[in-house]
Order: structure tokens, then sequence, then C-alpha cells
């Protein structure tokens, strides 16, 4: 645990103004706080470390610090500092706290694009202290990088050192690695660094090396891609501003060299993201754009396209328009090709009937009058992947979509079922680093502890209580 030290002039004034603008308590402010510091690979602090603050302690460690600035300026919309909330012991660092959009406004050149995600990976600035931003600025940002200007053939450096076309191939080898690692494990810290470091390193050669237009294109496309891929983990961690950051720079980059795979399946994380934070206008709006820039592409990216449009329209409560997306997006996926993309490699119909059933577990939360017929049709769905997914190399997924499934048997009430698959989840919770996954796991048990109790299942509360506290 974190320890506080009193520094000669406390501040706690400031953090007890924030707190009320934000109408949190000290022990909000912890909840809030926690699942950051775990992100960043950073010890946690007690739950009652916010009423010690509020009593003039000041956190020795600069991370706490800088997390409770950046929580509380983001729940109260006051950009505060470092040195206002605890001292001017504390010199604040304000190029560690950029917001999500700031630099990827407007129209940009390719060379400004670059230098921003070098910026942004150089090592400096930290993913988990990345402010959101408004929902209209984040929209006209989205709007500007799908509007992104061709860029000119790269050649790179006539001094630099030659970047072979076979080391390119080595970079999307190690790319392709990464999201494997990502299926076993999920977002934790070491691998959200290695996805940064993988951007940096494409960067760094797009800068310096010597290269063919043709192997230019390559480095943007895998920069574009280790961009994305270092979202959908930030994303994993419960990093949202960072993760839109990333999709904000993988559209940019993609666009620059007419990468529709990427801008399309980045606006459509967007999507998914926004619908499962409770956020359907916005999930609906970027995803028509993940539709709109999928067209002409390959099917196997229109089909990627329309699912994440169905689960948009289920987080809208809109069952007839997640059936017409769903539909489509089953048609099209049966038309595969040899040249479709390597990042899609997941995308398969098993997989659809998997999203298909946490969107009809959210769909049935908003029409109670079908929600029987709903959550049947959705636990038929979701069962092969919790079943099999943990051993077959998509334990994240496996975990995640498991935990859909013990919503459906809650909300059918079905306290046997929902015993299975928590129990079935406690053995495979140790093996992952998906901070996503905990969060939704340690809730669905909270929902499940009076109906098991009732049913005499505490062993299956016991289980999965064991296995999140030992993970």
């Amino acid at each position: 645990m974190a320890t506080e030290s009193l520094p000669a002039r406390p501040h706690p004034a400031v953090l007890q103004d924030a707190l009320t603008r934000a109408n949190w308590s000290a022990r909000q402010l912890v909840k809030t706080v926690n699942p950051r510091l775990n992100a960043m690979g950073h010890p946690t602090v007690d739950i009652t470390a916010g009423y010690k603050w509020l009593r003039g302690h000041v956190p020795r460690s600069a991370a706490v610090r800088d997390v409770v600035v950046v929580v509380l300026s983001e729940a109260t919309g006051h950009r505060y500092t470092s040195t206002e909330m605890w001292g001017s012991a504390y010199p604040s660092a304000e190029a560690t706290q950029p917001g999500e959009t700031e630099e990827l406004l407007g129209p940009l050149p390719l060379e400004a694009v670059l230098r921003t995600a070098s910026a942004w990976t150089s090592g400096t600035v930290e993913p988990a202290l990345v402010q959101s931003t408004t929902d209209e600025k984040l929209t006209a940002a989205v709007w500007d990088a799908t509007r992104q200007a061709p860029a000119r053939l790269l050649t790179g450096r006539r001094n630099g050192e030659v970047v072979a076309p076979e080391f390119v191939d080595m970079l999307f080898e190690q790319l392709a690695a990464l999201r494997r690692l990502d299926d076993r494990t999920g977002g934790g810290p070491l691998s959200q660094r290695q996805a940064r470091h993988a951007l940096h390193d494409s960067l760094g050669l797009i800068h310096d090396g010597q290269y063919t237009a043709a192997t230019g294109t390559r480095l943007l496309q895998c920069a574009a891609g280790a961009a994305q891929l270092a979202g959908l983990m930030s994303f994993d961690a419960g990093l949202a501003p960072a993760s839109h950051r990333y999709q904000l720079l993988a559209i940019r980059i993609a666009r620059a060299v007419g990468d529709t795979t990427t801008v399309s399946n980045a606006l459509g994380m967007l999507a998914y993201q926004h619908a499962a934070d409770g956020n359907p206008n916005l999930a609906l709006r970027f995803a028509y754009a993940a539709v709109e820039h999928a067209r002409g592409a390959l099917p196997l990216v229109q089909a990627r396209a329309w699912a994440r449009l169905a689960t948009a329209q289920a987080a809208a409560g809109n069952l007839d328009g997640f059936r017409r997306a769903t539909d489509q997006s089953r048609r099209l996926i049966q038309n595969r090709h040899a040249d479709d993309p390597p990042s899609l490699y997941y995308l398969t119909p098993q997989q659809i009937n998997a999203e298909s059933g946490q969107a009809l577990v959210d769909l049935a939360a908003h029409i109670p009058g079908k929600r029987t017929l709903l959550l049947r049709e959705a636990a038929a769905l979701l069962s092969p992947i919790a079943d099999q997914g943990p051993t077959t190399g998509f334990r994240r997924s496996g975990i995640l979509h498991g935990i859909h499934l013990v919503r459906a048997s809650i909300g059918a009430r079905d306290p046997e079922a929902t015993a299975h698959w928590i129990t079935a989840l406690a053995d495979h919770v140790p093996h992952i680093q998906s901070i996503r996954c905990r969060t939704l796991l340690t809730a669905v048990r909270t929902r499940a502890s009076n109906p098991l109790r009732t049913a005499g299942r505490t062993d299956a509360l016991e289980a999965i209580s064991k296995a999140l506290s030992s993970a």
C-alpha cells in the first residue's frame, strides 16, 4: 500500500471542494483511483486513504498524486494541477496529463500527426493520466481524422539505415504476436507497454530509416495497426481516454495511406467502447461511420463494421436494428477471401454469435416483455465460447462472454446456471490481466450474491471471491 506524508502546506480544502463538485465521497475517490493505478502497474491504496488526504496528508507516490488530480479533473470539468491539489512542494507536470484529442483536431499534415504520435510514445507520457474530453470534441476529432489528407510517398532519410522489406515483415509478425498475447491475457501493464514500443519503433524507422516508397507505406500501415492495438489494450485496462487517443492516431495514419481496414476497424472499436460505457448515441454515430468507410472493402471488413453496428443498436435498445445489422454481418462473413486482413483473424461466425449473445443480454434489459426469450437466445449463443474460449487461445474473450452468460443466468433467475458459470470462470481469472474483465466480474458477483445465497450456492461465491482476490 502507498503511504502518505504531511506536507508543510497542505491543501485539503481544494480536495474537499473537488469531491463536493464531483458529488463523491472519499471512498468513491479511492475506488476510482485504484483501477488506474492497477493499469499503470502501481500498488493500489487503502480504501480509507481518501480520509487521510482530507486531513492534509499527501501520497508519497507521484503516480497516486497525479491520478487523483486527473480523475477529479474529469469528474468536475475543472482542470486541477498537482500544485493546486497538494501544495507548492509538488509542482505540476501538465505535460504528462494531455487531453485525448489534444493536437489531434483540425486538418493536419501527416508529419504533424507522426510527431504527435512519437511524443505520445516517447515514454514521458503515461496513458493512465490522459484526460477525457467532451463527446462533441471527440466527435469532431474523429471527423477530422477520417478526412486526413493522403500522404506523399515516403522514402525516408538518404543517410539513414536501410529498412529492408524483410525487416518490416518481422514488425508485422511481432504485431500479430502481440494480438495473440492480448487474446490470452488482456491489456496488462506489460502488454500495453509492448504495444507502445511497437508503435514507437515503427515511427522511429519512418523518421530515421532509408526505404523505398512501398516499404514506407507498409511502415505506416504497421504504425496504424500498432496504434489500434494499443487502443484496444488501453480500453481493456480501463483507460478509455487513452484508448480514444490511440484510435484517433490509428485513423489519422491509416487514412494517410488509404488503409480502409484499419480506419473502419478503429471506428468500430470506438463504437464498441461507447456502447460498453453506456453511451449508445455516440456508439451509433461511430458504428455508422465504420460501415460507411468499409463500403467497397473486402466482405470481412464490412462484416466487422456491421457487427459493431449491431452492438450499438442493442445498446440503444433497438431490436429490429440489431437483427438487421447482425443478419448483414452474418451474410458478409460467409464470403471469405485469401487476402483477408490478418488483423481480423479472430472474426468468425462463432465470434459473431458471441457478440450477438452479449447484445441480446443488453436488449433484454431494454425490452422486459421479451426478456425471457432474449435471454434464452443469448445463453445459447454465449455458451460455446464461454465453455471453449479459455482453452482455445481466446481466454480473455471466453471470460468476457462468460461474464455476460452469468448476466443472462441472473436475469433468467436460474441460480444453478449462475453458479455453474461463475465457478467455471473462477478457474481462469488468475490467468488474465484484463482489468475490464475483473471489474465486470466483480459487478456480477455482487448481483449474484443474494440469489446464490438463497439457493445455497455460497461455494460459487467463495470460488470467484478467492479467484479475484488472488488475481
